[in-house]
C-alpha cells in the first residue's frame, strides 16, 4: 500500500472510531434515543446488543487507524530515533 493509502485508511478509522464512540455515548447516557438513527435496528440483544456493536466497530476502526499510523513512513527523522543520526556526506 502507498503513503496516500496509510493516510486515508488512518483518517478513515479516526472518523468511524469518533462516530461509533459517540454513538455509544449517546446512547448510555440517553436510552430512549435510537442510536444512529435506527440504523442497529435489525440487530439482536436490543439496546445492549446496539451498544456492544458500536463498540466493538469503534475498536476495529481504532486498530486499523493505529496500524496505518505506525506502517506510514515518517516525512522526516523522528527524535530518538534508536538508528541514530546517520552522516549525509556533508563533511
Amino acid at each position: 500500500m502507498r503513503k496516500g493509502g496509510y493516510a486515508a485508511l488512518e483518517a478513515v478509522g479516526m472518523v468511524i472510531t469518533a462516530l461509533a464512540a459517540q454513538a455509544v455515548i449517546r446512547g448510555v447516557l440517553n436510552p430512549d434515543a435510537e442510536p444512529l438513527w435506527g440504523i442497529l435496528d435489525r440487530v439482536p440483544g436490543g439496546l445492549t446488543g446496539q451498544m456492544i456493536l458500536l463498540g466493538l466497530i469503534a475498536l476495529i476502526a481504532m486498530v486499523a487507524g493505529g496500524w496505518a499510523h505506525t506502517r506510514k513512513e515518517p516525512a522526516t527523522q523522528r527524535a530518538g530515533d534508536p538508528r541514530g543520526i546517520r552522516d549525509q556526506g556533508t563533511t
